[in-house]
């Protein structure tokens, strides 16, 4: 009866695992990413006057809120396409 219980406890184990691991993936999927021009230089390894030239140029979309910028995943990734 014990191994049937250790079983038991750890098909649960297995069970909980893969639920957690399609939820952080689901949350990943559903909470898009969204950058300010900081976070968006350091993920592309470049200076403001760049991103400031993208902008003016057309090639990277963003949204703009008082003097903050901000790019979301679908802009980035438009631009690295």
């Amino acid at each position: 009866m014990a191994d049937n219980e250790t079983s038991i406890i750890e098909t649960l184990h297995q069970i909980l695992y893969l639920l957690k691991s399609q939820e952080d993936c689901i949350s990943a999927i559903a909470a898009p990413r969204i950058y300010d021009n900081k976070a968006l230089m350091s993920l592309l390894g470049v200076k403001d006057r760049y991103l400031k030239r993208l902008r003016d140029n057309g090639l990277l979309g963003y949204s703009r809120h008082g003097d903050k910028y901000w790019y979301t995943q679908a802009d980035v990734d438009r631009f690295l396409a």
